[in-house]
């Protein structure tokens, strides 16, 4: 269990299989834990390899699962972006993958740290509405789309019956003690891959009133966290279009921020 690991799936849900990147250097007791979400192209293994430098670093265990197409139905493609599609709860799915690999090797699992960059950065916002109390920090690169802290829109634009389908309300007290990052390059203004949603008229309303680019909708995502009181971080990359490896560098300081010298 040293470096890259094989594929795990955790016994509570196999649909859903991990894969992690354990330094061989870490401090005694429990590693602290990075949980790196992907997009849509499901590649964990590229953030695995992105991450893997800090991980040596700061002697954080790295976990990527891997969210695959057609696990709970032939469209489930964007499923896992917000969290509950088909009766699945793909949140619940990633908290079962990091008790699972609690078992393998020593990892803090109280609290941990979440990146996500497009469809992932979609998961990492939306875990932590659902579970700001399990997170110390989130960093949320180039959404697609994103969740606004605002009960007049319908979820998952807003947080409007957040209740009637989550069972309890969102933790504001608890989101804003997550440190919070949110990165995009500047020239990631292409909109081939964020249409309006079809369907739900409400729903296309409310994708709407957060803009049209995955500039705009981060920059409405920062004006509704600060509205709730956050203060995320925010930083546009110079140069750079949707692409992980441009704007790694910008998360990876932030990171480096998360963990004690």
């Amino acid at each position: 269990m040293v470096g890259r690991t094989p594929f795990f799936v955790a016994a509570a849900d196999p649909r859903f299989p991990y894969c992690l990147y354990v330094p061989r250097r870490r401090a005694p007791g429990p590693a602290p834990l990075i949980v790196a979400v992907h997009g849509s192209d499901r590649r964990p293994e590229v953030l695995r390899t992105l991450h893997a430098p800090l991980c040596d670093r700061v002697g954080a265990v790295l976990l990527a699962p891997l969210f695959p197409i057609g696990s709970v139905a032939p469209d489930d493609e964007p499923g896992y972006k917000v969290c509950l599609f088909r009766g699945v709860r793909y949140d619940h799915a990633l908290l079962a993958m990091v008790e699972d690999a609690a078992r393998r090797v020593p990892i803090a699992t109280d609290r941990f740290v979440m990146t996500g960059f497009s469809g992932g950065a979609q998961f990492a916002l939306r875990f932590m509405l659902l579970h700001p109390h399990r997170l110390s920090a989130v960093s949320i690169g180039a959404p697609g789309y994103v969740t606004l802290l605002d009960p007049a829109l319908p979820w998952w634009a807003g947080t409007g019956n957040f209740v009637a389908t989550f069972d309890h309300e969102p933790d504001i007290a608890a989101i804003r003690k997550v440190s919070i990052q949110i990165v995009i390059g500047t020239k990631d203004t292409a909109l081939d891959m964020i249409p309006l949603p079809q369907g739900d008229q409400r729903l296309r309303q409310a994708v709407a009133l957060a803009g049209e680019t995955r500039i705009a909708r981060s920059l409405s995502l920062e004006a509704s966290l600060r509205a709730s009181g956050c203060d995320p971080r925010v930083e546009h990359v110079e140069g750079a279009a949707h692409a992980v490896r441009d704007v790694f560098p910008a998360v990876e300081r932030f990171l480096e921020t998360c963990f004690p010298a």
